[in-house]
């Protein structure tokens, strides 16, 4: 099983200390793991050309680099996405990506890969911020076509510290135990659930019509429109 863990912040605080306890909770021989880590690996700001969806991804002026991403997010069957809040949202970093990765929305042109994964979104803050965070994280995967994802929040951390001298720490142990035994058993069985058949349904009904030729002309390589579906 590949893990791919995509990291909002280079820093080495508490989200990165609450990812790594969940890393240790799928540590195996059987195991492989990944990681992007923002905004080392990944420094372009999207432009807001369109040519993604309009034209083709590869028409990005930065798709050699998104593809590069897109093929670790391809190959993962875990994607943990994890970051700090920043300002009441996630960091720049990493929205930076997930503005690049657009194209790949139900809507447009998702990849088949996709709907066969599990998501984990991890946050932290040392106040408010996490439930919308959260929110807009879970909200990208699901459009990605993940059908199913989880997510991990700590609020009330001491800012710019680390889990480890938190109050709370071993409490924050047992909740990321059950949560992994709860993402492992999702692993297991793998099903799309009856939101994301909906949304699949209905965006293919508006590619019958649809106003964009290369995700109708994509839709129809796939079949999709004929009645094959990607799960």
């Amino acid at each position: 099983m590949n893990i791919l863990t995509i990291m909002g912040t280079a820093h080495k605080g508490n989200t990165r200390a609450v990812v790594d306890l969940f890393l240790n909770e799928f540590k195996d021989n059987e195991n492989e793991f990944e990681e992007i880590i923002l905004p080392n690996d990944f420094q372009n700001f999207c432009m807001g050309c369109a040519n993604c969806i309009l034209k083709g991804e590869d028409k990005c002026p930065h798709y050699n680099d998104v593809n590069k991403i897109v093929g670790k997010i391809e190959r993962a069957d875990l994607i943990i996405i994890a970051t700090p809040v920043f300002v009441g949202s996630c960091t720049s970093g990493l929205k930076a990506l997930l503005d690049h990765l657009a194209y790949m929305w139900l809507v447009h042109r998702p990849k088949e890969s996709m709907f066969n994964k599990v998501g984990l979104i991890i946050t932290s803050a040392g106040g408010s911020g996490v439930k919308q965070t959260v929110k807009l994280l879970k909200s990208n995967l699901f459009y990605w076509g993940v059908p199913k994802v989880y997510n991990y929040g700590v609020t009330t951390m001491k800012m710019g510290g680390n889990y480890s001298d938190y109050k709370n720490k071993d409490k924050i142990k047992k909740q990321v135990g059950k949560k992994a035994k709860q993402i492992k058993k999702a692993l297991i069985l793998r099903k799309v659930g009856l939101k994301t058949r909906f949304f699949f349904k209905l965006f293919g009904m508006t590619q019958k019509n649809g106003w964009n030729k290369v995700d109708v002309d994509y839709w129809k390589k796939k079949g999709w429109l004929d009645g094959k579906k990607p799960y």
